[in-house]
């Protein structure tokens, strides 16, 4: 090695070490600040964060190039004694903790080395599989691109982008920043409503707009080569919390219903459950923090942890208090304002189950519909030719029709199924539609609005409205079979009753609630 790549190697590690303690001081004043900033905006604490970042990510080049002796610089004036550079290292021998620094020091850069090789790996393999992503994706129905090129008009994007189905995602995400694309599961485009999946769309665009794909790909080069410091991995968890928040923030402007946005949010999460995980998401940041927020009953997010000795003891101190919390809490009741949760009145009649199809008009007269093959099998198996159907056309326009064709499932996770409707719309061909598969009708029976996180079958307690008209105390509930927007009730329940069915698990600690 020649005196100049060793004096490089020597800064280099020399900036490694010192990176251990820069890096935590940085990662305890972001602490400090975001703690003081509490609930301030997302985009304050957004910038905050992305700051503390930036300025860990640059202090190990700083340090190299301040550190850094180019060989030769130190010239000796006549006469001064040349002191042999053996003595030191002899010293250095003599006591432990110099040795010991000595050899940290030794091995600090092929140690650093190995982990940005194996990282680098892992980097490549996840651009290989962004790459497979595009590839496999397939344009996505002409109303739902023109609702694409709509939003992204009104936020200001004026770079071109794509909006792809690919079965390989499993959750709607962004990738690329020059020519970006929107991919969204064929799942995700079969179990949300128009608005919902506009919503959904607009969260995707506004990471397009924040050019969050490329500082998320300079995070993820950053902590590749500075992998073994846990604060920058911390700090770069934060970013992409705040990020997520951010976003939903720009959906909420530009769209409205921040509830709808919420149940969307579930829906998407409660897919991505059931299907197999990929390396690339787009859900990111802590989900129910997010929904908490966008319905208006979030508490303060979790105070962030800067190391693993913090965050036992704050765990055991937290497990300490909440016991004695959720014992005080037992039996008292809470507060909560009513236009912050979905509240539905339970009813008695016939229940059509019936599964979501989306597709297109192939011709005046016949639909080709997918409808999701995450279903539950009894749906799936129950699809038969003959059964009614209703397409939506848009500008709340309805036809309906019988199925006459159910084919085996494809590779991409949907059921092709062909409808042929009864009143020709030859105006409609070509375009996408929306439409409902009625499997059966259940006759004379109770039920309600699917809450949230419950499936068919269960048996779960609920708030049930009290008849004072203003509080809502537990009530165990059994459910039946469930359709697209409502759930049968097998017990515990009355018509006229009126339930929350959004997400209550902020209330874990309350039998009793009282609304405003």
């Amino acid at each position: 090695m020649t005196a100049h790549f060793q004096a490089i190697a020597q800064a280099i590690s020399a900036a490694l070490l010192h990176f251990v303690w820069q890096g935590a001081a940085v990662a305890l004043l972001l602490w400090i600040t975001l703690a003081i900033l509490g609930r301030r905006p997302a985009r304050l604490r957004y910038a905050v964060s992305c700051a503390a970042f930036a300025v860990m990510s640059a202090l190990p080049f700083v340090t190299a190039f301040l550190v850094y002796r180019a060989p030769g610089a130190a010239i000796l004036s006549v006469g001064e004694p040349i002191v042999d550079t053996a003595v030191p290292a002899a010293l250095a021998a003599s006591t432990f903790l110099p040795r010991l620094l000595a050899a940290i020091e030794a091995w600090a850069l092929p140690v650093w080395s190995a982990g940005v090789m194996v990282l680098a790996i892992r980097f490549l393999r996840s651009a290989t599989h962004v790459a497979r992503l595009k590839r496999s994706g397939e344009p996505v129905s002409l109303a739902l691109a023109e609702t694409a090129s709509h939003l992204a008009r009104r936020m200001g994007i004026v770079k071109s982008l794509r909006v792809l189905t690919s079965a390989l995602a499993d959750t709607p995400s962004v990738v690329g920043f020059l020519k970006p694309v929107i991919l969204f599961p064929p799942a995700a485009l079969m179990n949300l409503s128009t608005a919902q999946l506009e919503s959904v769309l607009a969260h995707e665009l506004a990471h397009i707009r924040r050019h969050d794909y490329l500082i998320n790909l300079l995070q993820t080069i950053a902590e590749t080569l500075f992998f073994y410091q846990p604060a920058i991995w911390w700090v770069s968890s934060q970013i992409r919390n705040e990020r997520e928040l951010c976003c939903d923030d720009m959906v909420v402007e530009i769209c409205g219903d921040p509830v709808g946005y919420a149940r969307a949010l579930t829906q998407l999460e409660r897919a991505r459950l059931d299907s197999p995980s990929l390396a690339l998401l787009s859900a990111g940041g802590p989900l129910m923090h997010r929904i908490q927020r966008l319905t208006g009953v979030a508490g303060h997010q979790p105070a962030p942890r800067v190391s693993a000795a913090l965050a036992a003891g704050l765990a055991m101190v937290c497990f300490l208090v909440n016991v004695n919390w959720v014992k005080a809490q037992s039996g008292r009741e809470g507060d909560f304002k009513l236009d912050s949760v979905w509240i539905d009145t339970v009813k008695y009649g016939n229940l059509p189950i019936s599964v979501r199809a989306l597709g297109s008009l192939t011709t005046p007269t016949t639909a080709q519909l997918s409808v999701s093959s995450q279903l539950p099998a009894q749906l799936l198996n129950a699809l038969q030719i003959g059964q009614n159907a209703v397409i939506d056309l848009g500008n709340t326009i309805t036809v309906a029709g019988k199925v006459t064709r159910v084919d085996a499932a494809s590779a991409y996770g949907t059921v092709p199924v062909t409808v042929e409707i009864k009143a020709p719309m030859a105006e409609f061909a070509g375009h996408a539609v929306d439409g409902t598969v009625q499997i059966k009708t259940l006759h004379d029976v109770v039920f309600v609005g699917r809450p949230v996180n419950v499936a068919a079958f269960a048996e779960t307690m609920m708030f049930k409205l009290e008849p004072d008209g203003q509080h809502w105390s537990r009530a165990k509930v059994r459910f039946g079979p469930s359709s697209v927007n409502a759930i049968q009730v097998a017990e515990g329940l009355q018509p006229g009753d009126k339930i929350i069915i959004s997400d209550t698990a902020a209330y874990g600690g309350y039998d009793r609630l009282r609304g405003q």
